[in-house]
Parts: structure tokens; sequence; C-alpha cells
């Protein structure tokens, strides 16, 4: 079978320290690059140039979704990716995608999306997985809606009903929420005045009161993130699953960092109600008892999430909880209780676990 031709689109501003090894991942298995500047000072432009893209000059409309379709709108490949500077494919893996997308599964399920398998970066040492979107087949009626996280999916399901999204085992990794990316964009300030647009132009929608609360959350802004975290999950709507477990987990976060161990342990038992799959919130449930001095309550809830195992695909989620960071803080419960057998015992499982820390995710599209 012919492979599928693959078009890369792009918005940019201002991104010459990480446009070079996002374009540098993917150059190698697209046929085209397009990308909408808006309003670059820096080189961005004569680097997006060197790699052979196509660059279109657009004011800013306070708006990515116009932005991210104007770039569609020049689209000639049969697959769309789009990517944002601060994110780059994993290059010992991004060679299989276009094979990939010849295999007989992709028109046989009706495919019209993709699935990659994303690591955020966050400060520190930490990483977070998830599964995005980042790939649709190439049709006019496919485009984004939503001043910010603006979204596709909507539009898709309006003009195919009965399409279905497939997930790769190819890996993205996201480093624009360190913090001194955040502080080098000023996203902060322009994320919440396209955020208090969107609350006014949707005021029943949940997902914009979760997103606000994430900037306050950047800002150190504890109470007013804990404020709209209550709003959002107080209007599920809107949500998809994935979107309002972080809501919820997004609030246990919160209330632990602001040292309100009752409440964490009180919204997190409604929480596991929700997402009973959800291996983190037990990590969350446990570290509220662990502060209250309920230390059996604490090793209980961390068994639980041992029990469970990583949490499924479809959630937000740390590697190793479930695994060895599961094992490590059940091992240090334990000795702080004295009993050193059991705390032996999965202090070495741990250990044993650690080798590899990557969650293997299965390859939807068949093998």
């Amino acid at each position: 079978m012919e492979q599928p031709s693959i078009s890369l689109c792009m918005i940019v501003r201002n991104e010459e320290e990480y446009l070079p090894k996002c374009l540098s991942s993917v150059r190698r298995v697209v046929d085209e690059i397009i990308i909408v500047d808006t309003g670059s000072t820096d080189n961005t432009v004569s680097i997006a140039e060197a790699f052979g893209a196509k660059v279109i000059q657009m004011p800013w409309e306070d708006s990515f979704s116009v932005a991210r379709n104007r770039s569609f709108e020049e689209a000639t490949g049969d697959w769309i990716l789009w990517l944002d500077a601060d994110e780059e494919m994993d290059v010992n893996e991004a060679g299989r995608l276009k094979e990939l997308l010849t295999r007989d599964t992709i028109h046989e399920q009706s495919i019209e999306g993709i699935l990659f398998y994303f690591c955020n970066y966050t400060d520190g040492s930490e990483m977070e997985h998830t599964c995005l979107p980042r790939m649709v087949r190439n049709r006019p009626e496919y485009r984004f809606e939503g001043r910010i996280h603006e979204r596709i999916l909507p539009s898709m399901l309006q003009a195919r009903p009965d399409m279905t999204m497939a997930q790769v085992d190819i890996h993205v990794y996201h480093y624009g929420d360190l913090a001194q990316n955040v502080v080098r964009q000023d996203k902060i300030r322009r994320n919440i005045s396209l955020i208090h647009q969107s609350i006014r132009e949707h005021p029943e929608d949940g997902t914009f009161h979760y997103y606000l609360g994430l900037e306050r959350c950047r800002s150190n802004e504890w109470e007013e993130a804990l404020e709209h975290f209550h709003i959002a999950v107080a209007k599920p709507a809107g949500f998809s699953k994935q979107l309002l477990s972080c809501a919820h987990r997004s609030r246990l976060f919160t209330l632990e960092t602001m040292g309100r161990y009752h409440d964490l342990v009180h919204y997190s038992t409604e929480s596991i109600a929700l997402f009973p799959d959800y291996t983190d919130l037990y990590h969350l449930r446990a570290d509220g008892w662990h502060a209250l001095g309920e230390r059996d309550k604490a090793i209980s809830s961390m068994r639980q999430a041992l029990s469970l195992g990583p949490a499924p695909e479809e959630y937000l989620s740390i590697p190793g909880i479930g695994t060895y960071l599961t094992c490590r803080e059940l091992g240090t419960s334990y000795a702080s209780a004295g009993n050193l057998k059991e705390s032996d015992l999965y202090l070495t499982l741990s250990s044993l676990m650690g080798g590899d820390t990557r969650i293997v995710f299965r390859e939807a599209i068949g093998s």
C-alpha cells in the first residue's frame, strides 16, 4: 500500500529556542511544513524557512483555533500532524509513523485521528504521562474551536459520528510547562485573559474554570485555584472523562499543597467513587491520611494503589504510581511503623521495578 502524505501544521511566535528541535524530530516523516507566525521578533521565521517550511504571517486574533485552522487550510497531505514548538517527537520512533498509517486497521475501523503518548516535563524531575490527539485526516470539516485549549474532536464527531481514534506507541516530549518557559513566554497572563473571555462566552462550560485553576496554581494563588476547581467539578457536562479526572486530581493536589488534609481525604473519597481505577487518586488520599497521622489508613490506600497498578492510559499520571513509587512509599511507611520485614519487602520491590520507568502502551492500531 502506498504510504500516505503528512502535513505538519504549527502556529508559532518567538520560538527560536525550541523550534529547531521540534522540526528536526519530524522532518524525515512529514512531506510539508506549514507554519503560521503570529508576530515573531526573533529568528523563528528564518529557522522555519531553513527547514523548508511555508510561513504564513498572520496577526494574533486572541484565538488559537483561528490560527490553527489557518494552517490547516494550507495543508495538502492526506493526514495533518500538529505540534507546538516546545514539543518534539521521539526521533527513534517517528520513522514508524507512515508505516502505521498504512495498516488495514486504519481503514477497517473508520479511524480518523491518531493519539500520541505525551511525556510532559514539569519542574524538578517530575514527568506526567497522558495521551493526546495530534493527527487527523485532512478533511475540510475537521477544524478547531475555542479561543484556548482548542478542541478538534467536536467537529470530527459532528461530521462523522461513527469515527474512531487510534493510539500509537510513539512518544512526544513536551517542555512548555517548565517554569522558565512559562515565564519566558508570559503564558500565564495571556492564558488568563483568553480563559476569562471564554468563560464570558460559555458560562456553563466548567472546563474553562479547570484551566483557570491551573493558571492560578502556576501563580501560586492556591485559594483562587481551589475555587475554580470546585466550580469545574460541579459542572461536568462539558468535560471528557480524561479532563474531568484531571480536574478532580488537580483539586486534591491543591488541597495537599495548602495543607488542608481533612478536605483532601474527604474529596478524594468523592473522586475515587467517580474514577475507581485512577491510581493517582489513591496516592493523594494516602498522603492526606499520612499527614493526619493515620498510618494504617495511609498504608491501606497505598496498597489499593499497588493492587490497581499503573493508571489506565486515558488518565494523566506520574510514572511509577502503581509500581515502584508506590512500593517505595509503602516501604517508607512500614519502616516508620517499625515493621522492618514489610519495609524491606517493598523497598526491594521498588528497586526491582524502578529499572524501567516507562509505562508501555498498547499499539491500538493493530499488530
